[in-house]
């Protein structure tokens, strides 16, 4: 969570989304990234020592935090695509506010293929 006066720095498309099971034209399974509401822009961000700290946990080499405008309902969500890459919605910071600086920190995952 965070409060923003100038979203300057959402200068990226992010869709959110989940993965849906279903089968190819041969009858395999396959797992499909379904876009769930309208792209959004996002940005990077980085953390304080301590935020860093409290997520030292996870690896840091396929994980990272982008910054989008305050969702009030971020059910059903469980993966991303950014930059044409497939992520998985590790963790959602979400600001308690519902005001116009309001924006949400969404950890996002590398996922390491296609299937999800």
């Amino acid at each position: 969570m965070v409060q923003l006066q100038n979203p300057d720095r959402l200068t990226q498309t992010i869709k959110f989304g989940t993965i849906e099971d279903s089968e190819d034209i041969n009858g395999v399974p396959t797992r499909d990234f379904s876009q769930i509401g309208k792209p959004t822009l996002c940005g990077r961000w980085s953390l304080t020592t301590n935020q860093a700290i409290q997520m030292a946990g996870l690896d840091q080499t396929q994980s990272f935090i982008v910054v989008v405008h305050h969702r009030e309902n971020w059910s059903g969500i469980t993966h991303a695509k950014y930059s044409n890459e497939l992520y998985q919605v590790s963790n959602i910071n979400q600001d308690p506010y519902r005001n116009p600086t309001a924006y949400d920190l969404i950890t996002l995952t590398k996922v390491s293929d296609a299937n999800g």
